[in-house]
């Protein structure tokens, strides 16, 4: 059944607008610094969540097959817009991608979605977490963007299930940031990490993400 919801655009400019302001007061406060958030990062994060409301109301599942290409597409938004010189000009870079998104052998959609079949019964924070950590854990799925891709990627989650998307604030930011560094730094083809760290990160990011939800995020069809 398509969600009842999308996402409430304005609330979103308006909570990144802010984490941009106080980025460096947050940077400060985290385990590893991040890279500040530029207007083309925050632009782009904007053309993202918007392109999650077009896969909304589409009733778009990014981890069957006809969501891959767009689950593609949220990463190349992220990295460069929506303009077409400068798709033309990372045109190498999003066919060295793709690749890797379909055939890297260490990780890959494949592992993903077979991750995601077996935890289908889970509880949407549950699935969304899940899916991020590993999403965002080494080796990463993308080159680059995983994070912001992982972030959109959640939200489109959460929102079919008629939940409240994932939008950073300046509450969240600390809470968000630090287990997400720390998931990449974790190998999850490693013992330790298959069966130790992240199943661990999973968990409490699972509760992170119910606790934070804000029910004004959401706008109904």
């Amino acid at each position: 059944m398509p969600s009842k919801h999308i996402i409430d655009l304005d609330q979103v400019e308006h909570y990144l607008l802010s984490v941009q302001r106080n980025f460096e007061a947050i940077n400060e406060a985290l385990d590893m610094h991040r890279e500040p958030m530029r207007d083309e990062i925050l632009n782009n994060m904007l053309a993202g969540y918007e392109y999650v409301n077009y896969l909304l109301k589409k009733d778009v599942k990014l981890l069957r097959p006809e969501g891959l290409h767009h689950f593609l597409e949220l990463n190349n938004i992220v990295l460069c817009g929506s303009d077409v010189k400068k798709r033309k000009d990372f045109k190498e870079h999003i066919v060295s991608n793709t690749d890797r998104f379909y055939e890297q052998s260490e990780f890959s959609i494949r592992h993903l979605r077979s991750w995601a079949e077996k935890h289908r019964k889970d509880t949407p924070w549950k699935k969304a977490a899940g899916a991020y950590i590993l999403q965002v854990s080494w080796p990463q799925l993308f080159h680059e963007g995983n994070h912001r891709t992982g972030a959109l990627m959640m939200s489109t989650i959460l929102v079919q299930h008629n939940c409240p998307p994932f939008v950073l604030s300046v509450d969240n930011a600390k809470a968000y940031f630090n287990p997400s560094s720390l998931a990449k730094s974790t190998n999850k083809n490693e013992m330790l990490g298959k069966f130790y760290k992240l199943p661990k990160i999973k968990k409490n990011f699972a509760k992170f993400l119910e606790k934070q939800a804000i029910p004004s995020y959401l706008r109904r069809r």
